[in-house]
């Protein structure tokens, strides 16, 4: 892997420097344009197999449906559905680590490796499990006893995992660490994680609306989900990184030295 300060070819990366929303997104399609080669991959290898394998357990048990399911079946397809679900999940969290190491180091100049994110991922696994199901409660918390607290907690914990990625901080630590970084940011947080997520809907809307057969739908939503997910990893990340500028003055060699410190 490169090096910062290694080869000359290298794209300097973007300062770290405090960002209006429009500049954290037009950063992230920046981002995304120089290393879409190597982001891509890393995402497509699990989520577009898995992708097409929802919707194709989803369109048998369709089918099967229609005919008057056995117990057998009806069996046999919940174990199914339930294992491929929980395989969506716990890859999809593999792919969130993996995406948020490659996307730090991007910010330090490290070329982006395929292998080694992949190795932080399953390094971190567990920790990213852990502060994902957390969150998903608090959100889901928030949401349930009045709804704006949902908002609140989806906000304010919303850089959970790169505080795990960059500073190896797990469980209630990350969230509390999430927390204060965003405390007084809320509201530019909250818009830029709106705006991101309805760009991200709109490329799957396109992507996966116009068509019916499941095959290709699955596939379309795989490749959507692809695009998709590292571009708001991208986000989140530089979010992150612009609430450690503004309220800890954060540059290049400190972030460098962290990662370094991270690294599994």
């Amino acid at each position: 892997m490169s090096q910062p300060g290694g080869p000359t070819d290298l794209p300097p990366p973007p300062p770290l420097r405090p960002r209006g929303v429009g500049e954290i997104l037009s950063a992230a399609f920046d981002l995304y344009g120089r290393y879409w080669r190597t982001l891509l991959p890393l995402v497509a290898v699990v989520v577009i197999p898995l992708s097409i394998l929802q919707y194709g357990l989803a369109e048998a048990t369709r089918v099967d449906r229609a005919g008057e399911l056995s117990a057998e079946e009806a069996v046999g397809a919940g174990f199914g559905g339930l294992v491929i679900g929980l395989g969506s999940l716990f890859l999809t969290i593999l792919v969130t680590g993996a995406v948020a190491w490659a996307v730090a180091g991007i910010l330090v100049r490290r070329e982006p490796d395929l292998g080694e994110s992949y190795r932080f991922g399953l390094a971190r696994f567990w920790p990213i499990v852990l502060v994902s199901i957390l969150t998903a409660l608090a959100v889901a918390g928030g949401f349930i006893l009045l709804i704006i607290p949902g908002f609140i907690f989806l906000t304010r914990f919303s850089v959970s995992v790169p505080v795990l990625v960059v500073e190896n901080r797990r469980g209630t630590n990350a969230l509390s660490r999430s927390w204060d970084l965003v405390s007084g940011y809320s509201w530019p947080v909250f818009g830029t994680l709106v705006l991101a997520a309805l760009l991200s809907g709109l490329v799957s809307a396109v992507l996966t609306v116009p068509f019916a057969a499941w095959l290709l739908k699955g596939l379309l939503a795989g490749i959507a989900s692809t695009i998709t997910t590292p571009f708001f990893a991208l986000v989140l990340a530089l979010i992150y990184f612009d609430l450690r500028v503004r309220k800890e003055h954060l540059d290049v060699a400190g972030l460098e030295a962290q990662l370094r410190a991270s690294a599994p």
